[in-house]
């Protein structure tokens, strides 16, 4: 299997003179193609800072992140911009969507901006998203009619127009109820399904058990990764894969 991200021995520092710290200190980890991996740490420990690193967001400091054979800090900021736009899709806890729009124009705006294909393609495109994810009927709707769980579909599906190489998310299930969380973690399960990487970061071992690989940061450093298992988990392999997962986090003083 292909090497998908490289990170060498990643720094990023934040603050000024004797108040500066590291909040990666020299991570070094590979995700392969295909990869479902979650990164999980205490609030505090550079989790969602390593996300950002990996998907050439935030520059870094010292070492250096490959996406797929290219070496971000090589990049100029239109060069990273495009990778980002054309091979990576972002869900966040809270998705941006613009209340002026509707569901259907806050998922295919990125889309127009980006002038490769014309906006006939573009809208059949996210209607086929839209009728996958279950929210076909918001199409004409304001977001303010949409629920939390409807929401972060509208952002699932802005992310999968440019039918990105990895997918990666920041606490996307950090503002949902139960339900929610479980059909939102389900609908990732099926996009990795098809091929497509993701990168998460979660507080919840819930949502890291549907995730093949767990990555334990903490204070900057990888100190412990678990290996939960194939994707297509039963429901019954889930509850042993969470209660297995629990006591690792355990041991690991969480």
């Amino acid at each position: 299997m292909n090497t998908m991200i490289i990170a060498e021995n990643v720094v990023k520092s934040f603050g000024q003179g004797t108040e500066r710290r590291n909040v990666l200190d020299g991570v070094s980890v590979d995700i392969a193609a295909g990869d479902f991996v979650a990164i999980m740490g205490p609030s505090g420990s550079g989790k969602s800072t390593l996300l950002f690193a990996l998907s050439g967001m935030d520059a870094v400091d010292g070492g250096r992140v490959v996406f797929d054979g290219v070496d971000l800090s090589q990049l100029s900021d239109d060069a990273l911009a495009d990778v980002r736009r054309r091979r990576m899709g972002f869900v966040f806890q809270q998705p941006t969507l613009l209340r002026n729009l509707s569901v259907l124009d806050n998922i295919i705006l990125p889309s127009m901006r980006d002038g490769r294909k014309r906006a006939r393609q573009i809208r059949e495109k996210a209607r086929i998203l839209m009728e996958t994810t279950g929210i076909a009927e918001l199409e004409a709707r304001d977001v303010t009619q949409a629920s939390g769980g409807q929401l972060q579909r509208v952002g699932i599906c802005r992310a999968l127009m440019s039918d990105p190489a990895v997918i990666f998310g920041d606490e996307p299930t950090g503002a949902l109820n139960s339900t929610a969380s479980n059909e939102i973690m389900a609908l990732l399960a099926d996009i990795h399904r098809s091929g497509t990487t993701i990168v998460l970061v979660t507080h919840d071992p819930k949502v890291a058990t549907r995730a093949e690989r767990v990555l334990f940061i903490l204070d900057g450093r990888i100190t412990g990764e678990h290996l939960a298992g194939a994707h297509d988990a039963s429901r019954e392999d889930l509850r042993v894969r969470e209660g297995a997962l629990s006591g690792w986090l355990t041991e690991m003083g969480i």
